[in-house]
């Protein structure tokens, strides 16, 4: 069994950190966004403008660039310092903002126009400057005593917004890698116990997950530790009620397993959406060339696979849809293998019978000794319409000849095969009489 280690343990604190004590550091930040006119008058963030912070007091030049949003943010400038900012991005006009105190102003946006998308720089702005005497387009805006006041309100709900998210940040990896680690611990020491000790030890380790959730909703290894987690508690717990001598404890052991499966497939699905979210941002593929989406795929395709071995309540067309992908996506020929027999099953329960067929047929083909498929496959062909009762009763029997002893798969094919036997003996005396039936009408003499 294998528990995803985090390979990104902490999230950096904001840049905008500096902020949060300019009265210490007396530094601050400058932020804004940059959107771009379109011809309906609609406003759309740029990405990727260059957004070129100059100050002007000791000749200091600074550059940053938007994000998907179209925002900006540059922290640790002086308090005290002048700026002139200078915007420009490909198929714009260019736009600037001079001579501003960042601690005063902060929060700059610009509002871009069509263009041709060149650069300006601050050489042409102090020469126009010039050329006017300072009261040309770089001449400084004046700036009202209420416009002062709202532009240092929002200096200070951007200081707490960013404090607000430093305190949390700290909290989570604080907190996170430790509950985390007690999750996998409790994981791993469920494997060497069985029955209701094992059962114990995994309810630890999917509290401990639970508590990692609660801290960071977004951390994908959580997500998939405890996919694994209930997967093994429902196994465990299934076997538990199958074995069981009370029909009440058997009962509510198969269904306390069936929905810990349920809920399992549940985790494994957040995990790969938060994977496929954030993986522009997520650790890089490894040097040895090996997808790091392969391994997500396949924890969720056996976590689908367990669940239909043991019929949970799941959504068998998401469950074929699921271990398709991953069977695409793998590379070794022996997981693809390994899987292609869970796709049969998510086909035929998801009532897609002879597409069932058609691949349990795939798979014997390539290996005929693959049990899971002869078993798939009797089921399926004693299931389309006609029924191909013979067949199927002897793939069953088959897969009754090869289970071992004691098993459940070996149970329910007997079963299967008996009913199957009993289903042709009164088919073929039902044909037998028909055609006694006929060859009476047949014999009869014309009045």
């Amino acid at each position: 069994m294998r528990i995803q280690k985090f390979t990104h343990f902490f999230v950096a604190v904001l840049l905008l950190a500096a902020c949060a004590a300019t009265t210490a550091a007396q530094q601050v930040a400058a932020t804004g966004k940059v959107t771009l006119k379109q011809a309906d008058g609609k406003e759309v963030p740029v990405v990727g403008a260059t957004v070129e912070i100059h100050r002007i007091d000791i000749k200091q030049t600074l550059k940053t660039k938007t994000d998907k949003k179209g925002e900006y943010v540059y922290a640790g400038l002086d308090l005290v310092g002048t700026y002139t900012i200078l915007v420009s991005a490909p198929g714009a006009t260019p736009s600037y903002l001079p001579n501003i105190r960042i601690s005063q102003r902060s929060i700059n946006n610009f509002s871009l126009t069509p263009g041709d998308g060149r650069v300006l720089t601050l050489a042409e702005l102090t020469a126009a400057a010039a050329s006017t005497g300072g009261t040309g387009a770089a001449a400084t805006p004046k700036m009202t005593a209420e416009e002062a006041k709202r532009l240092d309100e929002e200096a200070a709900k951007l200081r707490a917004e960013v404090e607000a998210k430093n305190a949390k940040i700290t909290e989570r990896n604080e907190k996170l890698p430790v509950v985390f680690n007690a999750g996998n611990e409790a994981v791993k020491a469920s494997n060497s116990l069985k029955g209701a000790e094992k059962v114990s030890k995994l309810d630890e380790a999917i509290a401990a997950y639970n508590q990692g959730i609660a801290i960071d909703p977004d951390e994908m290894a959580v997500y998939r530790n405890k996919q694994i987690a209930l997967r093994s508690r429902g196994v465990e717990k299934y076997n538990m009620g199958v074995v069981a001598k009370d029909k009440a404890a058997k009962e509510a052991g198969i269904e306390a397993g069936r929905n810990d499966l349920k809920e399992a497939v549940e985790a494994g699905e957040k995990a790969v959406a938060i994977f496929r979210t954030s993986k522009a941002a997520a650790t890089a593929t490894p040097a040895n060339g090996e997808n790091p989406e392969i391994s997500i795929l396949e924890d969720r395709a056996e976590t689908y696979r367990r669940a239909l071995q043991i019929k949970s309540p799941i959504d068998n067309d998401v469950a074929a849809r699921s271990i398709e992908e991953y069977i695409n996506a793998e590379t070794d020929p022996a997981k693809k293998e390994k899987m292609q027999s869970s796709l049969g099953d998510a086909l035929f329960y998801a009532g897609r019978v002879d597409d069932a067929v058609v691949k349990f047929r795939e798979i014997l083909a390539k290996n005929p000794n693959n049990t899971d498929a002869v078993y798939g496959l009797g089921l399926a062909l004693a299931s389309t319409d006609p029924p191909q009762l013979v067949e199927a009763r002897n793939m069953l029997q088959q897969a009754a000849n090869k289970a071992p002893e004691g098993s459940s798969r070996k149970q329910e094919a007997l079963e299967m095969v008996k009913y199957l036997d009993a289903t042709i003996q009164g088919e073929a005396a039902n044909k037998a009489q028909d055609n006694k039936a006929d060859k009476g009408r047949t014999g009869r003499r014309k009045p």
